[in-house]
């Protein structure tokens, strides 16, 4: 194990804290880095023992979904017809003859190697991290150039696959998704390989190709970041949380009452909540996790 969980995606702490967080995409090569994970044969276990399930896993085509029925057939159980559970011989078929890339989604919350990575780089950065993995046919691109709304490591497994990072949103009301437009000047052009992170900051707009011949495997670990729609949930919940209001007031007068007592309140709560306040709990609100 390494001094910290950062450091199983980076050489140097320091510099990357300075440098590169938010600010710019890299190529980073950690000592240590986490290829061990979920390796090849654990994925053909996972795919064979028959209770992976959508929406838990996909597969995609550049800018669209197959639908789960092509390599989810319904199955009986107690009697009962029941689908979505993945068979691993039509996943598989679809990957190799349709091109298809294998998605994985929220790894981190159904496997403990994951799960353990996730949660210890959580700490350390103070922020939700999830995790995803991709399963790319050579020659091949999964997904059309997009923005995430998450900081992004990408660790290389197995196999190459080529990136190109452009710059990030002009201002604050960009939206996570494909980018039809310009995305602008491509700040990095490089061929991932086994080992090597990829870092991709939060809203640079990016795209994927695996290199021919071999599959690309990668475990993308999103950071999330708060959003406006987190502080105003969180606020709303602080609001709401720590008022003692009738549920129903009878009359006007009751009702104006009411009205006041949670004026009053959220005068006094908002003056005691700072800007830091408000953002720290927001973050550790994110960081809890679902129950």
């Amino acid at each position: 194990m390494t001094d910290t969980w950062l450091s199983r995606f980076v050489a140097d702490e320091e510099q990357f804290r300075t440098a590169l967080w938010r600010t710019a995409p890299a190529v980073l090569r950690p000592a240590h880095p986490p290829v061990d994970v979920l390796p090849a044969a654990e994925l053909d276990r996972l795919l064979d023992h028959g209770l992976l399930k959508a929406p838990y896993l996909g597969l995609v085509q550049r800018d669209t979904h197959l639908p789960d029925a092509r390599f989810c057939p319904p199955r009986v159980v107690l009697g009962e017809l029941v689908g979505g559970y993945a068979d691993g011989r039509a996943v598989r078929a679809l990957i190799r003859d349709e091109q298809a890339t294998l998605l994985l989604r929220y790894v981190d919350q159904w496997h403990d190697g994951v799960r353990t990575l996730c949660r210890g780089l959580a700490a350390e950065l103070g922020r939700q991290v999830e995790a995803f993995y991709f399963l790319t046919p050579p020659g091949t691109q999964g997904r059309p150039v997009h923005r995430d709304d998450a900081d992004v490591f990408v660790v290389q497994l197995s196999g190459a696959k080529r990136w190109w990072v452009h710059g990030g949103p002009a201002d604050g009301n960009w939206v996570p998704e494909r980018e039809d437009g310009d995305p602008g000047e491509v700040l990095l052009d490089t061929v991932l390989r086994p080992g090597e992170v990829l870092y991709v900051p939060r809203g640079f707009a990016h795209r994927a190709r695996a290199e021919e011949g071999a599959p690309s495997a990668h475990l993308s670990l999103t950071v999330r970041e708060v959003a406006s729609a987190n502080l105003y949930t969180v606020v709303q919940s602080l609001l709401a949380d720590s008022c003692e209001l009738p549920g129903r007031p009878l009359d006007d007068a009751a009702l104006t009452g009411a009205a006041a007592r949670l004026l009053d309140h959220a005068a006094q709560l908002l003056a005691e909540l700072t800007p830091a306040d408000l953002l720290a709990v927001t973050r550790q609100v994110m960081l809890q996790p679902a129950a």
